[in-house]
């Protein structure tokens, strides 16, 4: 259309060759996205919408960011947009919403990834998220598995006897005692990770002083 260049700055549209019907189709699409959004839009994006229309109202033309930021906010304010938004809170079910959490807690854990989104989740027990957002969040291949670690019962309780494994793969301080002896002291309750095994235990090794940290991929079933 006419009222927009992709030039980023105001200063390539300071003339007064503007056609003055582009101008008023501009100011008329900001008014009529602000009437439609003003129940669903943010304090921040009404304020931006009225920013934006005096802008208009003067220049005729958006700067490429605002052309983009206003896209997005005239696609959230879209009726069609509103009707399924409204039937997808309206399908989030309590399970989903567990899911959602655990999400949130694996990224917090696992850097740097939806770093804001697992904030704003854990933070807001209500927080409704979008579709696209949580199909993103909960149902790729790495949180899939990590729920699917989470589920696992543990292999290793408390009070159960176990064995370092002999292998080079062992990591961490537990290395040192690599084909020996331990006892499981601690085992979480949580896994927020990917990989197979990563239960954290806390472990003694037989005629140690000092429990060590570790994970129980690094152990195996003892034969006592």
């Amino acid at each position: 259309m006419g009222y927009y260049r992709r030039p980023n700055t105001l200063s390539a549209y300071s003339g007064h060759n503007h056609d003055p019907t582009s101008k008023a189709e501009l100011v008329d699409r900001i008014e009529k996205v602000a009437a439609q959004g003003i129940s669903t839009l943010s304090d921040w994006e009404r304020n931006f919408l009225g920013s934006l229309r005096d802008s208009a109202k003067k220049w005729g033309r958006l700067t490429g960011k605002q052309h983009d930021v206003f896209q997005r906010i005239e696609r959230k304010s879209n009726p069609k947009h509103i009707a399924a938004r409204k039937k997808w809170n309206e399908s989030f079910t309590p399970d989903m919403r567990e899911k959602l959490k655990f999400a949130a807690e694996y990224y917090k854990a696992n850097p740097p990834y939806f770093g804001d989104a697992a904030v704003r989740i854990l933070s807001n027990p209500d927080y409704m998220p979008s579709e696209k957002l949580y199909r993103k969040m909960v149902e790729n291949k790495y949180v899939q598995r990590a729920l699917s670690n989470a589920n696992e019962a543990a292999k290793f309780p408390p009070g159960t006897m176990a064995m370092v494994r002999d292998s080079a793969q062992v990591q961490g301080r537990i290395c040192a005692h690599r084909g020996q002896l331990v006892m499981v002291v601690e085992c979480a309750d949580k896994v927020r990770s990917a990989t197979k095994g990563s239960r954290r235990l806390t472990v003694l090794p037989v005629g140690a002083m000092e429990t060590i940290k570790t994970e129980e991929r690094f152990l195996k079933k003892a034969k006592v």
